[in-house]
């Protein structure tokens, strides 16, 4: 092998490494962009405040920080309401909200900080890409009902990689039983994981990972035509 050869080689590999990399889009963690109250509202607090990241413990980048890594290290949320949480009207025992992408995505996971002071007693998930025809996602969901001391974790619920741009939240047997601070439901944060279905590859790195098989190519006919 020439030393020309050698470069050219090194080259190709490095483009093709580079445009695979660059697709590695699925398992992200994803926030909405936005978010309505369709029952048991408008409560107290606003629903932005529980999907703008304010009241955890750390922060994450929506898109690119993958999500197993990020609840691996078990981020908490606050227990103070003001400016951190989100509460239906008081003394209702079921609400509903609806959360927005800004896209439609493919997501395979849903992660819920179950307010520690009223919380969400049973979660039925539904989702949609038109935000008119809504299908049944997961039902009868238990979120954690935390304790009202300290803190408090996430719950992952885990379903099959499905598009979509909007999901429900149909909440129900609120408050939860442990330390009733608020007779209604509530939301402490929530968050997505974006599913391998999504992971598209760019235009550009299309071209990087062409360009590379392209380098490959040439390297091999010049090692033909030289035997």
């Amino acid at each position: 092998m020439t030393f020309r050869t050698s470069i050219v080689r090194a080259v190709a590999i490095t483009l093709f490494a580079t445009g695979l990399a660059a697709t590695a889009q699925a398992g992200a963690i994803r926030s909405a962009v936005s978010g309505v109250i369709n029952a048991g509202g408008p409560g107290f607090g606003t629903l932005t405040e529980t999907f703008n990241q304010s009241g955890l413990s750390a922060g994450y980048t929506s898109g690119v920080t993958d999500f197993d890594t990020y609840i691996a290290t078990t981020p908490t949320h606050t227990r103070t309401f003001a400016g951190f949480e989100w509460f239906s009207n008081s003394n209702t025992t079921t609400a509903m909200v609806t959360y927005d992408l800004g896209a439609v995505f493919t997501i395979d996971a849903f992660a819920l900080w179950n307010e520690e002071g009223a919380g969400i007693g049973l979660l039925n998930l539904l989702y949609s890409s038109d935000n008119v025809t809504y299908v049944s996602l997961l039902s009868g969901l238990m979120p954690t009902d935390n304790l009202n001391v300290s803190n408090y974790a996430a719950d992952v619920f885990s379903f099959g990689a499905v598009s979509m741009r909007y999901m429900r939240l149909d909440m129900s047997g609120c408050p939860q039983a442990l330390l009733v601070t608020h007779r209604g439901c509530a939301i402490g944060e929530v968050a997505f994981r974006e599913g391998q279905a999504n992971a598209i590859p760019e235009p550009a790195s299309l071209a990087l990972v062409g360009a590379a098989l392209g380098l490959m190519g040439l390297v091999r006919r010049r090692a033909i035509k030289r035997a």
